[in-house]
C-alpha cells in the first residue's frame, strides 16, 4: 500500500497558474493523455481536501435529494472501471461491491424525494481512498502500456471510454463543489490549492444595502440570424451523445441584457416580496418554494435581524460580504419567478423571460459560431490550440481561472457587446433538454441523455467557474431539473408586447416526427402491430379527420378555410380537396418548413421513433388527387393576424379551424376576438371549429388569461362569453392519441366545438 500512496500525484498548483487542464487533445497521444487524467484526478482530490472531518464525507445535504459526499468520491472511480469493462480495456473489477454501491448516483424527481435511510450503507472513508489508489494506478498503467493507445482516441474506439470517464469525473467535481457549498462552514475549508478570488478576500468590502452603481444593465439588440447546432464528429475532443446531431434554427430578432442578473438586481425582487407572492411563480415553483420555505437565493445568510435585508453571500468554502455585483446564483423557478417580477415593473407591456437555446449561441463570439466547424470530418484536421477550443476559454471564468463567481462586469464584453456568454455562472434557458437531429446514442453509456428527454429538465449553458474540460467548450449541452442547485444564473431576455414566448421545444426535428406521423401515419404504422395484438387498446379516433369532416358538414360554403395551428399541414391539405383555397398558419418556422417541402415535393421522409436507440424510417406523402397549390402556408401568430399581411388580403374565409392551439396562446381571448369583434376574416355566416384538450399551463399562457372553467359546460360557457355573436351548432369530446414510442402513447380528450357567426 506504502508503494501505491507513492505514485499518486501531489497537487503542484502555483498562483497565477491556471489550475485545470483546458480540455484533451485526442490526438495528443500517450503523455498528453496521462496528464489529463493527473490533471483531472487532482481536481477531486484538492476539492475534497476542502472536507474538514470524516463527518463531512458522511453528513447528507440539507435537502436530502442527494447522497452524502462519500458516494461522489468513489463515484467517479467506480466509472472508470465500470466503462473500461464495457469497451473491454479492462477484462476483470477491481472491486465489485464498490463498483455496484457507487455507480448510480440521484436524480430525484421533485424537491421531496427525500433519501433518508442510505446513511448505514456507505464503508470507511479509509476502504474508499485505498479504492482510488488502486484504481489511479490501474489507469495509469494502461495508459502507458496498452497498445490502444499507440493511435488517436475517436469514438469508434475502445479508447473513448477512458475519455468518457475523464469528463465524467470533471461533471462530478463541478456537481461536487455545489454539494459543498451548501455544507455547514465548520465542516469545510479552503484548500490551499484553490485558485484565488478575483479580489482578495480582504477587499471584499461589506455594503449594508446594495451599491447600485452597477444596477444599469442595458438591454442589448441581436439582429435575427440562422444557427447551427452540433458538434462535428471528427473534431478531436471528447463530446457526450446530445452533442452530437444537426440542428439548423432561424432566431428572430430579440434583446437581452448586456450582463448576468447580478446580486444587486435580484436584491430589488427579494426586498418587493417577490417570495412572498405566489403570482410570480409558476404552480411547481410556488411549491417548492413553500416546501423549502425559501425566502432569499440559498447561497445568500441573514446578517442581521428579519427584515433588515442584511445579507452575507456562502461561497464555496465560506461566508464573504456579500458581492452586489457578481452573479446571482439561483434555480430555474426562481430566475422565471424574477422574469415575471420585471415584468410587471415595466409599465409598457414589454414581457421578460430566459433565453432560449439558439438565442443563447447567437449571444457568443461571431468568431466561434457552430456553422463555421460544421464540415470537420476528419480528426487530424490541422487544428491550433485556439481553434481546438473555440470558445476562447483563456478569457473566460471556467477551468478555475478564479476561485469563485466575479462581477458580472469584470471581464470585457465580446464583439456582440454582451458579457459572461461563456463562463462565471451557467445560465438557464427556457427550452427543456431535448436531443439534435440524428441523435445516437453511444453504447458505453446509453442512459446518459435520454432519460432526461422528458420535459422535466431545463438547459443550462455556457459554464460556471468550475466547468472544466468539456463543460467548458461551446458544445457543452447540460440540463438539470428546474428546483435543483448549481452554480447557475441567467439573463433576461425582452420581448415584443405582441411576441409570443417561443422556446426551441416545439422547434425539434424530434417532435416533427411525431407529427408527421400524427398528421399522415396511417393506422397500422400508428399502432405497434405486435404489441396492439396482445393487448386491449382504448377506442379511439382521429382528431385530423374528424375536425375536417366538421368543417365540411357544417360550412356553407366552400371557398376559403384557415387552418390556425396547422402544425405540419394535416388538416390543411384534406381541407384543399373540398375548399377552393386554404391558408395555414403555425407559430412554429419549423413547422411551417416541413408543411412547404409537403407542398412542393409531395412527400417527406421522417422517423418513428421504437424505443431507445431504434428507429423506423417511414414517408408522409399527400394524396396525388389533392391540389397542393391550393394551400399557403405562413409563419405567424394566430392572436395577431394583422402581422401576416397576407393572412388578410386572401378575404374573408368561410371556415377557420383551430385545433389544439387556443391553450398555447398567450391571449387566446385576443385570438378569438379577431373574429367575433371585426368582420376582417370570418365572413357572416361563416363557421369557427374548435379543438383543445383544455390543457391549460401558465408557461404558455399566464393564468389570468386561461379559457378553463371546472366543467366541460362551464368551458364552453365561457367560450359562448367570448363568441357572444356566435351560435353554438355543436359540441362533443373526441379521444385521440399521440404516440411518442412503441410503448409510451399521449391519451388526449380533446373538447371540439363548432360555432357559426350571425
Amino acid at each position: 500500500m506504502e508503494k501505491e500512496k507513492e505514485r499518486m500525484p501531489e497537487p503542484t498548483c502555483e498562483k497565477n497558474i491556471p489550475l485545470s487542464l483546458p480540455v484533451l487533445d485526442l490526438r495528443g497521444g500517450r503523455d498528453e493523455i496521462l496528464r489529463y487524467f493527473q490533471n483531472t484526478w487532482e481536481l477531486t482530490e484538492i476539492l475534497f481536501s476542502s472536507l474538514a472531518s470524516e463527518e463531512a464525507f458522511y453528513r447528507r445535504p440539507y435537502h436530502k435529494t442527494r447522497h452524502p459526499l462519500i458516494f461522489y468520491y468513489a463515484h467517479p472511480v467506480c466509472f472508470y472501471v465500470n466503462k473500461l469493462l464495457v469497451s473491454g480495456l479492462l477484462q476483470n473489477p477491481v472491486n465489485s461491491d464498490f463498483e455496484l454501491l457507487f455507480e448510480t448516483g440521484v436524480d430525484e424527481m421533485t424537491w421531496d424525494d427525500l433519501h433518508e435511510n442510505d446513511q448505514e450503507v456507505w464503508p470507511p472513508l479509509s476502504d474508499v481512498q485505498d479504492y482510488r489508489k488502486q484504481v489511479y494506478n490501474l489507469v495509469t498503467d494502461l495508459i502507458r502500456v496498452h497498445p490502444a493507445f499507440d493511435e488517436p482516441i475517436c469514438q469508434g474506439k475502445a479508447t473513448w471510454s477512458l475519455a468518457m470517464a475523464f469528463e465524467h469525473e470533471r461533471i462530478h467535481l463541478e456537481t461536487s463543489s455545489v454539494l459543498i457549498r451548501e455544507l455547514p462552514l465548520d465542516l469545510v475549508k479552503k484548500p490551499e490549492d484553490w485558485p484565488d478570488y478575483f479580489r482578495e478576500i480582504d477587499f471584499l468590502e461589506q455594503k449594508t444595502q446594495p451599491d447600485f452603481s452597477y444596477k444599469e444593465n442595458p438591454f442589448t439588440r441581436v439582429g435575427s440570424s440562422s444557427v447551427q447546432l452540433g458538434k462535428p464528429n471528427g473534431w478531436p475532443t471528447f463530446g457526450w451523445d446530445n452533442e452530437y446531431g444537426v440542428d439548423q434554427r432561424e432566431v428572430e430578432s430579440f434583446e437581452a441584457t448586456k450582463f448576468l442578473i447580478s446580486n444587486g438586481e435580484f436584491f430589488q425582487f427579494v426586498e418587493a416580496g417577490g417570495y412572498e407572492n405566489s403570482k410570480y411563480w409558476s404552480e411547481k415553483g410556488w411549491s417548492w418554494r413553500k416546501f423549502r420555505n425559501v425566502k432569499w437565493p440559498t447561497f445568500w445568510r441573514q446578517d442581521g435581524p428579519a427584515g433588515s435585508n442584511r445579507f452575507k453571500l456562502r461561497a464555496l468554502f465560506e461566508e464573504v460580504p456579500m458581492q452586489w455585483d457578481w452573479p446571482v446564483i439561483v434555480n430555474y423557478y426562481e430566475s422565471k419567478a424574477y422574469c415575471r417580477w420585471l415584468s410587471e415593473q415595466d409599465e409598457s407591456e414589454n414581457k421578460y423571460r430566459l433565453l432560449t437555446e439558439s438565442e443563447h449561441l447567437t449571444l457568443r463570439d461571431k468568431s466561434v459560431e457552430h456553422g463555421k466547424f460544421a464540415n470537420l470530418s476528419s480528426p487530424t484536421a490541422n487544428l491550433s490550440a485556439f481553434e481546438l477550443i473555440p470558445n476562447n476559454q483563456f478569457i473566460a471564468n471556467h477551468n478555475l481561472r478564479f476561485g469563485s463567481e466575479i462581477p458580472v462586469d469584470a471581464l470585457s464584453s465580446n464583439d456582440r457587446g454582451f458579457h459572461d456568454t461563456m463562463g462565471n455562472v451557467w445560465q438557464w434557458c427556457e427550452d427543456s433538454f431535448h436531443p439534435l437531429r440524428n441523435f445516437k446514442i453511444h453504447p458505453y453509456y446509453t442512459d446518459f441523455s435520454t432519460p432526461c428527454f422528458d420535459g422535466e429538465h431545463q438547459m443550462i449553458l455556457g459554464g460556471s467557474f468550475v466547468s472544466t474540460g468539456d463543460e467548458a467548450s461551446v458544445w457543452a449541452r447540460f440540463h438539470f431539473r428546474p428546483h435543483f442547485f448549481q452554480n447557475a444564473g441567467f439573463r433576461v431576455v425582452k420581448e415584443s408586447p405582441t411576441a409570443k414566448v417561443k422556446g426551441d421545444k416545439y422547434d425539434t426535428n424530434e417532435t416533427v416526427d411525431q407529427y408527421l406521423l400524427f398528421h399522415y401515419g396511417s393506422d397500422e404504422e400508428q399502432w405497434d402491430q405486435e404489441i396492439s395484438a396482445a393487448i386491449t387498446s382504448p377506442v379511439i379516433s382521429n382528431l385530423i379527420d374528424r375536425t375536417v369532416e366538421l368543417m365540411n358538414n357544417f360550412s356553407i360554403s366552400k371557398g376559403r378555410a384557415l387552418d390556425l395551428g396547422c402544425a405540419v399541414g394535416g388538416a390543411s391539405f384534406q381541407l384543399a380537396s373540398t375548399f377552393g383555397s386554404v391558408t395555414a398558419l403555425d407559430y412554429s418556422d419549423l413547422f411551417i418548413k416541413v408543411a412547404s417541402d409537403l407542398k412542393k415535393n409531395g412527400k417527406t421522409d421522417y422517423r418513428r421513433k421504437e424505443t431507445g436507440r431504434f428507429s423506423t424510417d417511414l414517408t408522409a406523402s399527400i394524396d396525388e388527387s389533392i391540389e397542393r397549390e391550393r394551400v399557403q402556408f405562413f409563419q405567424g401568430d394566430a392572436s395577431n393576424l394583422s402581422e401576416t399581411s397576407k393572412i388578410k388580403e386572401r378575404g374573408l374565409y368561410d371556415a377557420i379551424l383551430l385545433s389544439n392551439l387556443l391553450c398555447r396562446l398567450s391571449h387566446p381571448n385576443k385570438c378569438l376576438q379577431q373574429f367575433s369583434g371585426s368582420n376582417d376574416y370570418l365572413r357572416s355566416g361563416g363557421i369557427l371549429v374548435i379543438a383543445s384538450p383544455n390543457t391549460w399551463l401558465e408557461q404558455f399562457t399566464p393564468q389570468t388569461n386561461f379559457l378553463d372553467g371546472k366543467s366541460s359546460e362551464a368551458t364552453i360557457n365561457h367560450l359562448a362569453h367570448l363568441l357572444s355573436n356566435f351560435d353554438l351548432l355543436k359540441a362533443e369530446d373526441l379521444s385521440f392519441m399521440i404516440r411518442e414510442h412503441r410503448r409510451k402513447y399521449e391519451l388526449i380528450i380533446s373538447q371540439i366545438s363548432v360555432w357559426r357567426k350571425k
